[in-house]
């Protein structure tokens, strides 16, 4: 069992990386909606898909800033950046940073896991 300054760090610690990590997929998400038209008409494919795809990432990130909600918010950051990572490796593009965050992504929506499920215990 942690003491109670430990589990406060421990909250503050991942609370901390995960809004790191929200805002700055809700930052690239911005960013391809505002400079991504090019490329998706480039492979072809339609805007509104890219729309649909900023859209699912801003709400996975809003999901994934409260704890209560991470979990949720880590499953659909985790298919999504394994889909782009996907389409990136696809079309020829480096996709290494895409499995860093998907990584990333993966571990704090364990840790949150645990962590919550250890506070119901």
């Amino acid at each position: 069992m942690r003491s109670d300054g430990n589990r406060a760090r421990l909250d503050w610690l991942l609370t901390g990386a995960r809004l790191l990590m929200a805002s700055w997929l809700a930052w690239s998400a911005l960013a391809f909606l505002r400079h991504g038209r090019g490329i998706f008409a480039h492979l072809g494919r339609p805007d509104a898909a890219r729309v649909a795809i900023v859209l699912v990432e801003l709400a996975g990130a809003a999901l994934f800033l409260f704890a209560r909600t991470a979990l949720a918010g880590g499953l659909v950051l985790s298919l999504l950046l394994a889909w782009v990572a996907g389409l990136h490796f696809a079309a020829g593009w480096q996709a290494r940073v895409l499995y860093v965050f998907l990584f990333a992504v993966l571990a704090l929506t364990a840790a949150t896991r645990a962590q919550t499920a250890e506070e119901r215990a």
